[in-house]
């Protein structure tokens, strides 16, 4: 098993590395040029090429290649992919399916299970039930997303262990860097410790300039910049991320915010109405679509 997990790790590197750092696209392109060696290769491939079309928010395409017959990784990723696409309803079915398969003892040493049933209870804000089925995982998959549910739950303290946890289990790897970047953004918010955005902002860049400048990676690196109020910069990475991919909506939520700053109202009315048009369920315009019905009940208050 050690043998087959090692080739695995050579085989996937690439393919493993770029969906870390959120290259989907080169991602899917790698998962479809690998000649798996082994079942176990391509159960691995098949789980990181799912995921890298779900980030895509090609959630249908997983729904309907992922059979009743498929691995139980694949399915994991299939549960994700129902979840974010389906409503209320949906979502609930998927969280339960997810308790069930997590309370076989055999489906429960599936790290990928692990993995995509704690990034829907995440979603969720379950932190506890999330933890308690991750906290102790040492696949770096999952450990990195420990970081980040200790970080929802603004407890910077549990993060910095969780971090020093995965820097002694693989100090290299892209995930420990990435997990120690987003540590440094969380501790940059204490204005003592301002300059730990600096600190982020090079690791983003050092990975990008090592492997690939992906969205991601830009929009980390803009949201940096804009920590560091140097908005003119962030602007000019937030284009860039547009120009690799029009589309992203994270992109266009960090550029209006970016443009709000530097009083570029024209521009930042644009790209919200674009926004709301493009992906009506994110999380910056539901907030907006929120704060747009409060401002107006106010003002019909007043009108009266």
């Amino acid at each position: 098993l050690l043998l087959l997990c090692g080739m695995a790790e050579e085989e996937l590197f690439s393919l493993r590395n770029a969906v870390h750092l959120g290259a989907y696209t080169q991602a899917i392109s790698e998962a479809n040029s690998i000649n798996p060696s082994s079942d176990h290769v391509r159960q691995q491939r098949d789980f990181l090429m799912y995921r890298s079309f779900v980030e895509q928010g090609q959630y249908r395409l997983v729904m309907d290649e992922v059979g009743a017959s498929a691995p139980l990784s694949s399915q994991a990723v299939k549960l994700l992919a129902s979840y974010l696409e389906g409503g209320r309803e949906a979502k609930d079915m998927v969280v339960l399916q997810l308790k069930e398969w997590l309370s076989d003892a055999q489906s429960v040493s599936n790290w990928q299970l692990i993995l995509m049933a704690g990034t829907v209870l995440l979603h969720e804000r379950d932190f506890q039930e999330a933890l308690k089925h991750t906290h102790q995982n040492t696949q770096i998959d999952v450990m990195a997303l420990v970081v980040q549910i200790y970080l929802a739950m603004s407890r910077l303290d549990l993060a910095r262990t969780q971090l020093k946890a995965m820097q002694e289990h693989d100090d290299d790897a892209t995930l420990t860097k990435l997990a120690g970047a987003w540590v440094c953004m969380a501790e940059g918010c204490d204005k003592n410790q301002a300059d730990k955005y600096q600190d982020a902002l090079y690791e983003f860049q050092e990975l990008g300039e090592k492997y690939t400048m992906s969205v991601m990676l830009l929009n980390a690196m803009a949201l940096c910049q804009m920590h560091m109020s140097r908005f003119d910069e962030a602007e000019r990475l937030l284009q860039e991320a547009l120009s690799k991919s029009s589309n992203d909506p994270n992109s266009m939520a960090n550029l209006i915010v970016c443009m709000q700053h530097l009083r570029k109202t024209t521009e930042a009315n644009r790209y919200t109405a674009q926004l709301k048009a493009l992906s009506p369920s994110h999380p910056w315009v539901a907030k907006h679509v929120e704060l747009e019905s409060s401002f107006a009940r106010c003002a019909a208050q007043y009108s009266k």
